[in-house]
């Protein structure tokens, strides 16, 4: 196969992305189907990755998850109100700035990462663990130089 980097595509490299993407998207919907009672459906995309971010930083204020989901502070608002109803998150005013309100996660949203982690625990010990370790270092490896192709081109976003 000729070169890659010479920005020519190749009839074989288009299969080869377009079998690896089928095969992806294949595993990530048979994972979802096989886990799906163990996971929470009663939260929206919207919500979920919220709830991604919160656990990410720990504690946000509305104007950082804002900024962070390229949105207003009145949706991200919206968002945590309905999340906090729910006992994902819990909100607090900011001893030092008391104009800002900052978020953590509530009791169901320790619950949920809980679970997640679960599912991703028995996710390796199924699947994972049945390839040699080298062979999932070189998957993380590419994957990894993959992710940071994509983010030189596209900037960051």
């Amino acid at each position: 196969m000729s070169d890659i980097n010479n920005h020519q595509v190749s009839d074989e490299l288009v299969r080869c992305v377009k079998e690896m993407n089928e095969a992806e998207y294949w595993i990530n919907t048979t994972l979802l189907q096989e886990y799906r009672s163990l996971l929470d459906d009663e939260i929206t995309t919207k919500q979920a990755l919220l709830l991604e971010l919160i656990h990410k930083y720990e504690r946000m204020t509305i104007r950082e998850m804002a900024d962070h989901m390229g949105v207003t502070s009145s949706a991200v608002s919206q968002i945590v109100g309905k999340l906090e109803s729910m006992e994902y998150v819990k909100r607090e005013i900011n001893v030092h700035n008391r104009r800002e309100i900052i978020v953590q996660l509530g009791r169901m949203g320790a619950n949920y990462f809980a679970k997640q982690e679960e599912v991703e625990r028995d996710i390796i010990k199924r699947f994972y663990s049945k390839m040699k370790l080298e062979e999932v270092q070189q998957l993380c490896t590419l994957t990894l130089k993959l992710k940071r192709i994509v983010e030189q081109d596209l900037g960051g976003r």
